[in-house]
């Protein structure tokens, strides 16, 4: 085996452009560190600051190049390619060595604790590695425990404080992630096959969105139907629905989370929503708020005032990647629907589509509005500050009408730009919430001219094309002889 070839080998599951902007951002993290610690060179504890940046380094290695290693490894065990098995395996291995013995080697050299720069090192490569190969809500948290390491210091000793019992709990905890890192590992290689998507790594998750895409196939969406807990599936509400209910049969025809469901099911469903989001929520409130977080999210109406906004525009994009996701693909499903008896005729089947499309996002939008204006009024905002947050809920209503005319209506717009413009509406929707907020001298920013002014023009910028692209699609509806049916 040639040293170079086992360098070369995590590298070689990228893409040429890929393993140059990672290089690229790499290389100068590594100038940074370099500088930084020539700079800090003097401070007492400038070792211990060194050995953190590279545990931070590390991980981001792990986590973006050599996690590319277990694609490597599983296409070596399919294809029974025993060589390039262990050529993956000889590969991290020298990466072991080259990434974490060898900078702790450097950091005991210059002064600093052996044992503490190599447990620390050790524990930031293995938290990137977990990332990738461990399930989705294991990997997350480990993005999670970088920012967590100043808000331990109160329960847990950290290197800086007490690098003897600070080695007492980090080299149990590290040898056990390394552990789990292993046994899904060989999980992930040997029987990816049969693996959940909820059990799958995110790397492997990352791959088959890849080689499906987002619209080329049905593949990824059955596939992680199929993959559901038998618990988490939604069940539809079946009840008032048929030739008397057109627009509750097309909600339930066309699925997605405004598909109507039982009592059960929906309260399922917000369940596993309302569970996915705590975690990240706790643990930025701990991040920000220290020990008090009980208190700081729910004591805390500006955090609630944004967790609203984010989860209105997150429902507006929601419902469009619904409907992309439908009116995008080359199969036979959809002109099926056309087949749905006593829909009438095309321009009443137009209006009924739009309202099926449309109708619960507004109604859970209108919800999140009057929920904000209670919390405005116990804030006591002005009314400029309401009418901010007002204008952002409405510009996720408008994003969300907009692009399903252009989805139904069939414009053809690039994806490139379809995500600009989504990615600028949400950024904006979000935006609202900080402009209407007392922040400086207990005075909104929007009453500020200079923030005014940008704010207008911000607001223009995206709504000329909105309107633009909304017209289009409206007229491309019209012209469509039957909304189901592909464009002659």
């Amino acid at each position: 085996m040639k040293p170079m070839r086992l360098l070369a080998l995590p590298w070689m599951a990228l893409s040429r452009p890929w393993r140059k902007g990672i290089g690229i951002c790499f290389a100068l993290l590594f100038a940074a560190l370099v500088i930084g610690g020539a700079v800090g060179r003097h401070h007492p504890a400038w070792t211990t600051h060194l050995g953190s940046a590279t545990a931070f380094i590390d991980g981001l290695f792990w986590a973006g190049v050599l996690s590319q290693s277990l694609l490597l490894a599983r296409e070596a065990h399919h294809l029974r390619l025993p060589t390039l098995g262990r050529e993956v395996g000889a590969s991290l291995a020298l990466y072991v060595l080259l990434t974490i013995a060898l900078p702790a080697l450097l950091l005991a050299g210059l002064g600093g604790n052996a044992a503490v720069a190599l447990t620390e090192i050790a524990m930031g490569a293995a938290l990137g590695l977990a990332y990738a190969t461990l399930p989705p809500y294991f990997g997350i948290c480990a993005c999670f425990a970088p920012s967590l390491g100043n808000h331990a210091g109160p329960w847990l000793p950290m290197p800086s404080t007490s690098p003897d019992r600070f080695l007492m709990w980090a080299v149990p905890c590290t040898a056990l992630l390394w552990l789990l890192v292993g046994v899904f590992w060989r999980s992930a290689v040997r029987r990816d096959s049969g693996l959940s998507g909820a059990r799958r790594p995110i790397m492997l998750n990352l791959r088959t969105l890849a080689w499906y895409g987002r619209n080329r196939s049905n593949y990824l969406e059955v596939q992680q139907i199929r993959r559901r807990w038998q618990w988490a599936q939604p069940v539809a509400d079946l009840r008032h629905c048929g030739p008397d209910h057109p627009v509750r049969s097309l909600r339930i025809a066309m699925g997605g989370w405004s598909m109507p469901q039982t009592s059960a099911s929906r309260w399922r469903q917000l369940g596993i929503l309302l569970a996915s989001m705590l975690l990240p929520g706790f643990v930025m409130t701990t991040i920000t708020h220290g020990d008090d977080v009980l208190r700081s999210i729910f004591g805390n109406a500006d955090m609630l005032l944004f967790a609203l906004c984010i989860v209105g525009a997150v429902i507006a994009l929601g419902q469009v990647q619904t409907l992309q996701r439908r009116w995008s693909r080359h199969n036979a499903e959809l002109p099926l629907l056309a087949l749905l008896p006593q829909l009438g005729d095309a321009a009443r089947i137009k209006r009924e589509l739009l309202l099926a499309n449309l109708l619960p996002a507004f109604a859970v939008q209108a919800l999140l509005m009057l929920a904000m204006l209670g919390l405005a009024a116990g804030l006591h905002l002005d009314g400029d500050s309401v009418a901010m947050l007002l204008l952002g809920q409405l510009t996720g209503m408008g994003m969300l009408a907009t692009l399903a005319l252009v989805m139904l209506g069939g414009v053809p717009v690039r994806d490139g730009w379809l995500v600009v413009l989504s990615t600028c509406g949400y950024l904006l929707v979000n935006l609202s919430v900080v402009l209407a907020l007392p922040m400086v001298d207990d005075t909104p920013f929007i009453r500020l001219p200079a923030v005014a002014w940008a704010a207008a023009i911000a607001w223009a910028g995206l709504s000329v094309p909105l309107l633009r692209l909304g017209v289009r699609g409206w007229q491309g509806l019209q012209g469509r002889p039957h909304p189901f049916l592909p464009m002659a």
